[in-house]
Formats: structure tokens, sequence, C-alpha cells
């Protein structure tokens, strides 16, 4: 619990972001003025940013989906259940979050012990290692922009844009995760 309190007080710590430091790996905060239904009270990993694009991942929307539902083969898989989270109102592709020391061959690093893994083969061979989902988070769906799109959403106070760090994007109450990471309660 106490390591815990210290990752969200970091994070809470570190300096809000202007737009011009939007990148890959940084947590983009919901705030109270985005109406959006489909984004209200979310936390947002960015996994893409570029000059056109930019994409990310819901991590505080945990689905009661099984990730055996979404990947048939894993019918022989050990271990328990592995949840499949909401990564964004776009419900296209399967993609993964793994926290390990080391780079999986086809993921690509978000922030240093944090990779992304686009490759349905690779998410699959984690599952079926029984990869603990303390370590591994499946995502169906994600959040896009035009880049142009996000930088006037932040400038207009529609996101707060913090560092991530693993502890936050494993945090084991993704359910308060925007509570914590605003200082504010809840009105869901």
């Amino acid at each position: 619990m106490r390591g815990k309190l210290f990752v969200i007080a970091a994070a809470l710590l570190l300096p809000t972001c202007a737009f011009s430091q939007l990148a890959v790996g940084k947590l983009l905060v919901a705030t109270p003025k985005s109406h959006d239904p489909d984004l209200k009270q979310s936390v947002v990993l960015l996994v893409q940013y570029d000059k056109d694009a930019a994409l990310g991942l819901m991590l505080n929307r945990r689905s009661d989906v099984p990730a055996s539902d979404a990947f048939p083969e894993l019918t022989n898989a050990k271990g328990g259940p592995v949840p499949v989270w909401a990564g964004g109102p776009l419900a296209i592709g399967i993609r993964a979050l793994h926290q390990s020391d080391f780079q999986p061959g086809d993921g690509r690093e978000i922030v240093p012990g944090l990779s992304l893994i686009s490759n349905k083969p690779l998410i699959l061979k984690l599952l079926a290692a029984s990869t603990p989902p303390d370590n591994l988070r499946i995502y169906a769906g994600y959040v896009g922009w035009t880049a142009q799109q996000l930088r006037n959403e932040v400038a207009g106070g529609l996101w707060l844009v913090r560092a991530a760090v693993p502890g936050v994007v494993f945090d084991p109450e993704p359910e308060t995760l925007w509570d914590r990471l605003t200082g504010k309660r809840s009105q869901r």
C-alpha cells in the first residue's frame, strides 16, 4: 500500500506539461471541462504521437470480458482469466501493455520498463505463458485524435498532461485512478 501511494504522489507532484510537450509516454487526465461521455474522467496513456496523429489507451476502464473471448485460441491457456480493458471508444484492434525489464522483440518502448505490443502472436504467447495481469494488460479499442485536435483540446483545458510511470499504468485500483490523479471525487 505504501509503495502505491508513493507512485501516485510522485505522479501528482510531476508538473503539468504544456501541450508543446505532448509525446509518447505522457498521461492525459480528463478535466471536468471535458463533456465527452466516452472520455469523462478518463486517464489515457499516449502510445503514439507524431505530427499527424495521436493514439492512446484508457487506463481506468476495466471490462468484464476475459481475454479468452477476444482470443478463442486461448482455450488451453494456464492461469486465471485476464480481463480485456476498454482502450477507448474507437473499437478497432487489440493492443497490450507489457511491464518488464526486457522489451519483447515486437514491442515498442513507451516509457522505461513499459512496452506496447500490437502483434497478436506475441500477445498470445505472453498470455499462454501466464504472464501475470500486473505485468500485462490487453486493450480493445483506442482513443484517437489528429495531432492538432489533441493540441487544441489540451490548450482548451480538456486534458492535464503528465509524465507516465509503469506504477500508474498498472495501478491495482484503476477505478479510482482519475480521482487520485486529479485530487477530486468521482461523480460517476
